[in-house]
């Protein structure tokens, strides 16, 4: 396994939720120094000017993407460690190896090539895992699902006060208010309560009512403010079962599917290869078809089965395996 304790450790990621967070304090507990840059432009006049000036995008993009290989001249890093990669071209790679040419190079997808395309770049690293089987066989690199948190692992204990049968958290994207809507329509036709959130920016949304794609009456579905990790625990704490709509075309299992699963929750799921993985059980998961909607009833009749080996998907192991050579 590659030491990271008393080592600088350059971290280009996305802000997706808290997850970035919870690796650098990891890594910091470890006796790392960790500079960390987001994957993605955070600043309104960036998110503005990508849909209605995109030459000026191009700009902030070019001057953020300097400012990283600017960094790697004037720090000797001992790891790049990167999470996706979105705006790691080969031309930008050539420029940090050059200043870096001592450097272990690290790179974790949990996004497929077919979303993120980062085919490009898997010959600038020492070591590329995927969270997706089909990516792994393609490009020959390892296979390594994602994680859940200690977080998710202590509601596994709690068995009393769940109020909702199913519950959902998730940004807009392809079919999911789709099944959301199938899904309001089962639970009310058979008393099941479903407490669910599809979060999307308020002009995200009116760029989809202006297209036709949300109709005016289905705003009621839709939220415009995200929701902490605290707080998605904590309705977690009372849930039965976490509805997982994964992108269409991804091939990878999310990591709702591994933090519901590490919390003793029972999983319904888009996605069928998790028919693939050691720890699939008919109990525990169901297979919903996404252009048949069909949900069992029995499925809600029956406890989540405690597997104790699913410990193997824990945050420390996913971070040990990454690291391992």
């Amino acid at each position: 396994m590659i030491e990271i304790s008393n080592k600088k450790i350059l971290f280009i990621a996305p802000k997706f939720y808290n997850y970035h967070q919870e690796i650098i304090d990891y890594m910091e507990s470890n006796g790392a120094d960790v500079t960390f840059f987001a994957e993605d432009i955070y600043t309104p006049l960036y998110r503005f000017s990508n849909k209605i000036i995109p030459k000026l995008a191009d700009s902030i993009k070019k001057k953020y993407i300097d400012m990283i290989v600017n960094d790697t001249v004037k720090n000797a890093y001992d790891i790049v460690f990167v999470i996706r990669g979105g705006i790691l071209s080969p031309y930008v790679m050539d420029k940090i190896k050059i200043n870096l040419p001592n450097a272990k190079y690290i790179m974790y997808q949990w996004d497929s090539n077919n979303q993120s395309k980062y085919e490009d770049i898997i010959k600038y690293f020492d070591i590329v895992k995927t969270f997706d089987r089909e990516d792994s066989k393609n490009f020959n690199i390892e296979y390594l699902p994602l994680y859940y948190s200690k977080k998710y692992e202590d509601l596994k204990y709690i068995k009393k006060n769940k109020l909702y049968n199913i519950v959902f958290f998730g940004a807009y994207h392809s079919d999911r208010l789709e099944i959301i809507k199938q899904t309001i329509s089962f639970c009310d036709k058979n008393n099941l309560t479903f407490n669910h959130h599809l979060y999307i920016t308020k002009m995200g949304l009116f760029r989809q009512l202006v297209l036709g794609n949300i109709k005016f009456k289905d705003l009621k579905l839709f939220k415009t403010y995200t929701l902490n990790t605290s707080e998605i625990i904590d309705v977690y704490r009372k849930s039965f079962a976490i509805l997982d709509i994964e992108l269409n075309i991804q091939n990878g299992l999310t990591m709702r599917t591994f933090e519901t699963l590490g919390a003793g929750l029972k999983l319904i799921t888009t996605n069928k290869n998790i028919q693939n993985e050691p720890f699939y059980n008919q109990q525990n998961v169901m297979i919903l078809d996404r252009l048949n909607y069909k949900i069992d009833l029995n499925f809600f009749k029956n406890d989540f089965l405690d597997d104790k080996d699913f410990v193997q998907y824990s945050f420390k192991n996913w971070f040990n395996n990454l690291f391992r050579e």
